[in-house]
């Protein structure tokens, strides 16, 4: 069955449209004008997904997402927004949205932002159920621990053929923190020999060391297990292995003491997947530069580490001059290479590990140059500029923008003027870099 999704706008001609396109996608969608009565249809009925209005007269986006999320509704959210409302739609993902859209937008963003949402919504799902299987094991491999209790001898060996079949590492710690027991699957999690760990301290295994063991056996003091504890196991060449471990305190045999059972998934796929979801989320397919959304997030961060430590920070803005002639001329596909061209440029000519490239739309592209003032900004601007006309594509140039951040510039002002700049450069004949002067107002020429 396809999921049901719930379109909330005030203006009824995009709530038709967008509720046709998504259908035609094979989801099952309905629609509504009303706020509250998309809370209600949301709490009180299957619906795996909304896509809210941020500006609405009744409510908005933003008080809609706090009233699901304070209800306990596990509706997914994505907030549509303009561009002048970004810090709206960052303020609805802090209040519990799951992704936003801005306008003006095209039906394929919305189909890729409700397609990215929804397969996170299916990774959760199984995320949860691969738990519940976990904790089911769990419970089987604790009885099973307890029928050694009582019948070790004509269990032993089964017990340790059916530990030592499973690809999960288990291990038992003793309340000294001596390793008791390992499995093959824990060997070869980790590239020991049984010699090398038997009886060794827990702590060489952990990458928190001695201080983790005695956070685990604090957290544990109420016999409770605990089904999800995620951490970092060393292996033997020193690299370390994110696992998954349930853990539970079982009685040592004969004895009163008892001893923390481990079980250990390795997630190193899981967390390559989250890295891999993340990196997809903010870069742009065509460059592999960063993109527009990812761009703002990053230069809030880096106005405010330049406010706080004092630093210079700069920002150079720029398009392709005629790109669209040349575009429209030699095709898309030739256009494509432009832009890609353009994406290569920017990795060249900034700094690596310091400066930021993404696409900003089209072909306009924007490079943040942390640290950097004017003069090293400016040097920078211009290699961007010789090294793209250097590649020879017809005619095509760049006209860039540069100014450099001043105490008491909004991130809205600093893109603005920084935008200016560009447009005056392409105004006066493309091909050149105009600087932002904030001390005259007036504009410094490169060319």
């Amino acid at each position: 069955m396809s999921e049901r999704i719930l379109v909330l706008d005030d203006e009824a001609i995009i709530l038709d449209v967008l509720c046709q396109h998504l259908t035609a996608e094979g989801y099952q969608c309905q629609g509504t004008l009303s706020p509250e009565e998309a809370i209600r249809i949301c709490s009180s009925e299957d619906i795996a997904l909304l896509l809210t209005d941020l500006r609405m007269p009744e409510m908005n986006g933003i008080q809609v997402v706090r009233r699901l999320r304070e209800i306990g509704s596990g509706v997914n959210i994505i907030v549509v927004s303009a561009l002048i409302e970004v810090k709206n739609a960052i303020e609805a993902m802090r209040a519990g949205a799951d992704d936003y859209v801005l306008k003006p937008f095209n039906l394929s963003e919305i189909s890729f932002a409700v397609a990215r949402v929804l397969e996170k919504r299916n990774l959760v799902r199984q995320n949860r159920e691969y738990q519940e299987q976990l904790e089911s094991r769990i419970q089987a491999a604790t009885e099973d621990l307890e029928r050694i209790n009582l019948e070790l001898r004509t269990t032993k060996h089964y017990l340790e053929d059916l530990l030592h079949s499973t690809v999960d590492a288990i291990l038992t710690i003793g309340p000294g923190g001596n390793v008791e027991f390992v499995n093959s699957g824990a060997l070869r999690m980790l590239g020991y020999l049984n010699e090398e760990v038997a009886a060794a301290h827990a702590a060489g295994l952990f990458a928190g060391g001695l201080e983790e063991i005695q956070h685990i056996r604090r957290i544990m003091q109420g016999n409770a297990p605990l089904p999800n504890y995620e951490t970092e196991l060393k292996h033997k060449n020193g690299s370390v292995i994110p696992v998954n471990i349930s853990l539970s305190l079982v009685n040592s045999a004969g004895a009163d003491v008892q001893s923390i059972l481990a079980i250990c998934k390795d997630i190193t796929q899981q967390k390559r997947l989250e890295r891999e979801l993340k990196e997809i989320s903010i870069k742009d397919s065509l460059t592999g530069l960063y993109n527009q959304r990812y761009f703002y997030d990053r230069l809030e961060t880096e106005i405010e580490r330049a406010r706080r430590q004092k630093h210079p920070l700069s920002l150079v803005l720029f398009d392709v001059d005629q790109f669209k002639t040349y575009n429209d001329c030699h095709g898309h596909l030739e256009g494509d290479r432009v832009l890609q061209t353009a994406g290569a440029v920017v990795m060249e000519c900034t700094r690596d590990h310091v400066d930021v490239g993404f696409r900003y739309g089209g072909d306009e592209f924007i490079a943040i140059l942390p640290e950097a003032d004017q003069a090293q900004a400016l040097a920078i601007a211009e290699r961007i500029r010789r090294s793209f006309e250097d590649k020879h594509f017809d005619h095509l140039t760049l006209s860039v923008g540069l100014m450099s951040y001043k105490e008491g510039y909004s991130l809205r002002t600093f893109i603005q003027f920084t935008d200016a700049m560009m447009y005056d450069a392409k105004r006066s004949g493309g091909n050149r870099v105009y600087v932002y002067d904030p001390q005259t107002s007036d504009m410094e020429r490169t060319t």
